[in-house]
């Protein structure tokens, strides 16, 4: 597993639906992580797109977990399409999430 260069989570939404913050930090606010507001995009994307942008770290977590499970029982699932699918997509998309 790689060292998390993202702002850690845990990620919430605002209250309006379109805002991801962060942690809660010394100061009076959190992080704002990311504002979906800034294109005309309607308010069901923006949600969606920030529901998804906070699940993010979670995510990761998942993938890499379901990449080492796949990965430790290599040996008893030799062969079988679906693990092979599931770890190449798990690698794919660990490394789009943790390489600038």
């Amino acid at each position: 597993m790689t060292n998390a260069k993202h702002t850690p989570g845990p990620w919430r939404i605002g209250d309006a639906g379109n805002t991801v913050f962060g942690p809660k930090t010394d100061s009076p606010s959190p992080i704002t992580v990311a504002s979906i507001g800034a294109t005309s995009r309607d308010l069901e994307t923006k949600r969606a797109n920030a529901r998804l942008i906070a699940a993010g770290p979670e995510l990761l977590a998942a993938a890499q977990l379901a990449s080492a499970l796949i990965e430790s029982n290599a040996a008893y699932i030799s062969g079988e399409q679906w693990a092979v699918d599931a770890a190449i997509k798990n690698r794919a998309a660990i490394k789009k999430a943790t390489q600038p």
